[in-house]
């Protein structure tokens, strides 16, 4: 038994109120469960009760056992003083106010029905990658709907705190933390700490310094990954160590060590040191990264922005030192959209929480509405059962949803979660 049943059994009254007593035997009416409350304190505010014919006005804390309150050291916190109703499932020790008073508590192991239960059990122990897997193909449209709106948002949410993280660091210079946000999304998801730790060892504006000299930014950027070999044999390569350890010394950068790169199971288009050559290129554009994302409503214009072709090196190299004849091009549009999805995205709605404007918001959400859904093993297994994704802002809330609620089995927090349990 979870402290989530019993605070979704008390929430929407989903247990037996005949002749409804506490624990010691006083008779007790429910006028209002009050407010769910997700933050530190009881976990509902404002409920009100009439317990033998007094009224009463508080809070109300939810455990399994009565004598979690002693566990929880709730009797040491002058927040649950006002506790007018503990609410449990198995009642196993009398609880007390700190003037002696004995806090009233209801018990629903005995008032719940079985039916319930067994649905609720079916949930928490079911084998499926999804708990409602067997019944989610047949839940309402509406709820589902519902859900990949409200994860949307919450991850819309939560990528925006590393904007914010990031921001900080860089002392409220949005076009740095641009800078940095785009370096970690071209790393994709095994070249994204380091991508971000070379961004911030080389700031933009010290890069934008050398924008007449490209040869100066790629040795800058090489030079700090700590990928330049230490004994190179090709001429690029030679003048490219020469350069990076002149201005590495004059900027007083420390070098990435080597081991932080990941190569294996990426594409050869996907290597680390492809995907620095063509940041490179980003950084030459003479307009402002933070200004283009703002002004940009179509993902049309970002594609044509950020199609940027690496200097003739990268265009025949994948890595230093090993020409390819298969031949480099621009920056993907795959690659950009994903982009777009992990650094634009975020970047936007972090700006909109900043200026208390949900301008920025929209802007962000129409962008995902009008790229295409990822495509990975997650969102293969939301259509095995039954959940096809639209678009680039359903695959992101699929993703939350997964991670945030099947996972971690928060059923009853979920709308199709808690319509399975009702059957």
């Amino acid at each position: 038994m979870t402290e989530d049943f019993i605070h979704y059994l008390w929430q929407f009254q989903k247990f037996d109120r005949t002749d409804l007593q506490t624990c010691a035997g006083e008779k007790l009416q429910i006028l209002s469960v009050g407010q769910a409350h997700t933050h530190a304190g009881p976990d509902f505010q404002n409920a009100q009760l009439i317990i033998n014919s007094i009224k009463w006005a508080g809070t109300v804390e939810i455990h399994r056992r009565s004598s979690d309150w002693i566990r929880h050291t709730h009797q040491t916190d002058e927040a649950y003083e006002n506790v007018i109703l503990h609410v449990v499932w198995i009642h196993d020790q009398a609880i007390f106010r700190k003037d002696g008073s004995e806090i009233p508590t209801l018990a629903l192991q005995n008032r719940t029905d079985e039916t319930w239960l067994q649905r609720y059990r079916s949930l928490m122990d079911g084998k499926e990658t999804l708990a409602c897997g067997a019944q989610f193909a047949s839940s309402n449209e509406l709820s589902r709907r519902m859900m990949l709106d409200r994860t949307l948002i919450e991850r819309l949410s939560v990528k925006s705190q590393k904007v914010q993280q990031i921001l900080e660091s860089t002392q409220n210079d949005w076009e740095e933390t641009s800078w940095q946000m785009l370096g970690r999304s071209m790393g994709a998801s095994l070249n994204a700490d380091p991508m971000e730790w070379l961004t911030r060892l080389v700031p933009l504006k010290i890069l934008r310094k050398h924008r007449n000299q490209p040869f100066q930014m790629e040795a800058l950027v090489f030079g700090a990954s700590g990928l330049i070999p230490e004994n190179p044999t090709d001429t690029y390569v030679i003048q490219l160590q020469k350069e990076a350890h002149f201005l590495m010394k004059k900027y007083q950068i420390e070098p990435l060590p080597k081991s932080v790169w990941k190569f294996l199971r990426l594409r050869p288009a996907s290597f680390p040191t492809v995907r620095m050559a063509q940041l490179v290129q980003l950084a030459i554009e003479p307009l402002p990264l933070f200004s283009f994302i703002l002004s940009c409503n179509e993902t049309l214009s970002i594609e044509k922005q950020w199609q940027v072709r690496p200097s003739a090196y990268w265009q025949s190299h994948y890595t230093f030192e090993k020409p390819t004849k298969q031949g480099i091009t621009q920056l993907g549009k795959d690659t950009i959209q994903r982009m777009v999805i992990n650094a634009v995205v975020p970047l936007l709605t972090a700006f909109s929480h900043y200026k208390d404007d949900p301008t920025f918001l929209d802007r962000a959400i129409e962008l995902l509405e009008k790229l295409p859904s990822e495509t990975n093993t997650w969102i293969d297994t939301w259509k095995k059962y039954g959940l096809k994704c639209q678009n680039a802002a359903d695959s992101q809330a699929a993703l939350e949803w997964v991670q945030s609620y099947c996972n971690q089995r928060k059923c009853l927090n979920c709308s199709v979660g808690i319509g399975v349990l009702k059957g």
